[in-house]
Order: C-alpha cells, then structure tokens, then sequence
C-alpha cells in the first residue's frame, strides 16, 4: 500500500535518535520538514497510478495473494477487442516521430494499464485485427488493417497468449493472413485462431508457468465478406462442434487448464444470446476452464456453469469482456465499457489438481476526446476525473465514472468486484451467483 504523508512523517520522527527528541525542537522541527518534502518528492498520487499492491498481483491485493505452504500459484489477466481504426493509426503515426514517415507507435495506448498488465503470470489479448502490412496502411471499417508495429506494442506490454480468429480475420484477404502469421511468428507470444497451413491450424497454443501448463483454443462464428467454404479449410478456426470436442480432448491430454476463446454472440448485446448459451453449456460438459468472450463490443455477464453430465467440474464463463482498444465512428457510452477479468490458478500441495480462484472483474474505460487524437485505455478506478468529462461517450453524463461503475454492477454483478470467487462445487444454479472461495473442484 501506498503510505500515506503522517505516516511517513511518523515514521521519520519516531526514527530520530532520543536525545534529540528532548534536547533539540527545533532541530526536529526542521527535520520532520525535510521529511515531508523528501517523502512527498516524486511519490505519485493514489489518482496518478494505480495502487501498487493491486497492480503486482494483476489487480488483486497482497493478502489474496497469500498462498499456503508447497502451493503453486498463477495469475492471470484477459481484455477483450484489439480493434484500432484508421483515428487510432494516424496518433500512432505521430507518436513516432515524423508523420507519414511508415512509422508508427502504440504503446501509448496501453502505457496507463501496463502496471496491471505486467503484474501478472500471464496476460491474454483478442487481436480482432489482422497484422496485414505496411503496404496496405492502417485502415477502419468495414475493412481493418493494423500496422506491424502493433504486434510490438501487445508483447511490450505484457501480453502472451494472442487469439486471432475473428469476423475481420480476412479483411484483406488471403496476402495479408499471411503476412499476419509471419509477423506473430517472430514474437514470444503464443499465437492462435488463424493460419496459413494446416499444421499451423492443428497447433494448440501452448505457455508454462510455475509447473502450470496452460494451452489456449480459439473459434470465430464467421467472417466478414466470405462464406466459410470460400477460404482455405485451416484459415481461421471457426465455431463448429464436433472440431471444438475434438480440440479440447487433445487439449486436455497435455495441458493443466484450457482455456477457449470463442469470438461471438450479438453486437452491444450486454446479454448472452442463444448461440452462446449453447456453446457455454457444451464447453462446461467437456470441463474447459474458462472461456473468454469476445466479438459484442461490450461487456457482458460472468458465471460459473456446471457440467451438466454430474462430472462436478465448472467453467468460468466470460461472455464478453468488450472492446479493449477501439474507436467507434459514432460515439456510444456502452462500447468504451470494458473489463480485465483477474484470477488465479492454483495447485495445493496435496493434489495435482488446479483451481480458479480470486475471480475478480476489473471495469476498464477506452479513453477518446471529440477530437479522436487522444486515445488511451485505463481502469474506471485510474481514469481521471477531467478526462472522463472529455470523453467522447461520456461527456453528456453528470457523473461519467459513476455511470460506468453502475452500468458493470448492472450487466456483471457486484459478486464479480471483490476478488473472492472461486469454483465451487456447490453450484446449484448457473445464473453467476456463485458463492465461496473455491477449493473443491479443479481446473484440470
């Protein structure tokens, strides 16, 4: 925790030598002025950053983080839609040095959420984007295109598991996939979703952390322009049955917890649809761990769903974690609400067996001005009240970061926001009520 100023000053004067204490006032006095300025020197506001103890465990305090003795712990991090337009590419071209030059820079999107980012085990990003080429340029709907450079800024931040299979996987065709695994290739992440031979689609994304395996699969319900039969049969992983049980039996042969990342549902839907109810069920009854959501571009609800064939399992089910960098032409308060969901992964001792715990949801906020030249993504807890009056979608409100807060409880539950949820073997329900700090059923 952040100290605060009478704590420090306390601090220095209890310190001081005792004969100084009684024999020299103002020599204290002039002492505990010089701490004061040496502890306020440099030191951050608790509005400039974000809290430190949060930020190290990816947003869960140091007490949570407390493990038993001979216990094996990751944390984790996960955001939603990498979805940057043309506005988002001209910043970045400015941002690294003299515009038009080909040159671009967009770590300054994520320069505010690194701390969170970088705190934890492992971090995982939706690029909805394809890495298309320089060639082509930077480019916004209907059909996106992210510079090389983009790639860069995603594993400079942290990030190391990349889902790829989206509706605008083939916005450029065939060339710029390609292009798109060549550059993914060359960067220490583990890549997944899209491919340019069918050994690169029978690949599992794979990453290891603490004697933890992790192995990630992704699915897209389609993609924009093309039907499924037009693209090569290993271009982008889609949403079908019988490839997703196949996938996570071989998954589960090696990994100690699967993740999926399923791109679908319905657009500024903040609810699941019927399609992804079903799959939801399907993936808990082949005991996957947790699925990440994505595709709706925003938020959507949370819970924990039983294997419904009695196995005692359950999956932690994101429907959507929302946009993460994104700029709508026409602004819209519910797209610029986000979420970075925490929790834990856990082996006790006593069983190979690995828990989710310390579920937390973490609202997030897509920061643009009227201007669409400033772009940044924060917490709801970090993003400063001027800013919020600034933004784009939030200007007309009288209370914008209150509205976003209310708008999560609404859409995610208050259950979600204290870091306490686990899985759970009393389950009884699947509305996302779920109750307990979750060490009864495994994530393996």
């Amino acid at each position: 925790m952040v100290k605060s100023t009478a704590s420090r000053i306390a601090d220095a004067v209890s310190a001081l030598p005792r004969r100084v204490l009684i024999f020299a006032g103002a020599g204290v006095a002039l002492l505990i002025i010089i701490a004061f300025a040496l502890s306020t020197c440099g030191q951050p506001t608790q509005s400039d950053q974000p809290n430190s103890d949060q930020a190290s465990t990816g947003g869960q305090s140091a007490q949570e983080a407390a493990l038993p003795e001979g216990a094996t712990k990751v944390s984790f991090v996960a955001v939603g839609d990498n979805l940057p337009d043309e506005y988002i590419g001209y910043v970045a071209d400015k941002k690294a040095g003299v515009e038009d030059d080909g040159k671009f820079d967009y770590s300054f999107l994520f320069d505010n959420i690194a701390p969170y980012i970088q705190g934890a085990d492992l971090a995982y990003i939706n690029q909805e984007t394809h890495i298309g080429g320089n060639d082509i340029g930077v480019s916004g709907y209907p059909s996106f295109n992210t510079t090389d450079e983009m790639a860069d800024a995603v594993v400079n931040v942290g990030f190391d598991f990349v889902a790829s299979a989206t509706n605008h996987s083939y916005d450029h065709g065939a060339e710029a996939l390609e292009h798109s695994l060549s550059v993914w290739e060359k960067q220490p992440v583990a890549f997944t979703g899209t491919a340019v031979t069918a050994e690169q689609y029978d690949h599992i994304a794979t990453q290891q952390r603490n004697g933890i395996t992790f192995e990630l699969l992704n699915y897209c319900y389609g993609v924009n322009g093309y039907e499924e039969s037009e693209l090569p049969p290993y271009a982008v992983s889609f949403i079908h049955e019988d490839r997703i049980r196949e996938d996570v039996a071989r998954a589960k042969e090696e990994a100690d917890v699967v993740l999926v990342a399923m791109h679908w549902g319905t657009e500024n839907l903040m609810e699941a649809d019927e399609e992804q109810e079903k799959y939801a069920q399907l993936l808990a009854d082949l005991d996957v761990d947790v699925v990440l959501g994505s595709h709706p571009h925003v938020i959507g609800p949370m819970k924990w769903i039983a294997n419904s064939n009695g196995s005692g399992h359950e999956t932690l089910v994101a429907y959507s974690l929302g946009n993460f960098v994104a700029d709508h032409e026409t602004p819209n308060d519910i797209n610029v609400l986000e979420d970075m969901l925490n929790c834990d992964f856990i082996r006790y001792a006593d069983s190979p067996d690995v828990h989710v715990e310390n579920v937390k949801w973490t609202p997030l906020v897509c920061h643009s001005n009227e201007n669409r030249d400033d772009f940044a993504i924060y917490t709801v807890d970090d993003y400063p009240d001027d800013l919020a009056k600034k933004n784009r979608a939030l200007s007309e409100k009288s209370d914008p970061k209150g509205w976003l807060r209310t708008k999560t409880e609404e859409v995610v539950g208050k259950q979600w926001f204290d870091g306490q949820q686990g899985n759970s073997n009393d389950v009884g329900n699947d509305n996302g009520d779920a109750s307990g700090s979750g060490n009864a059923s495994n994530a393996g």
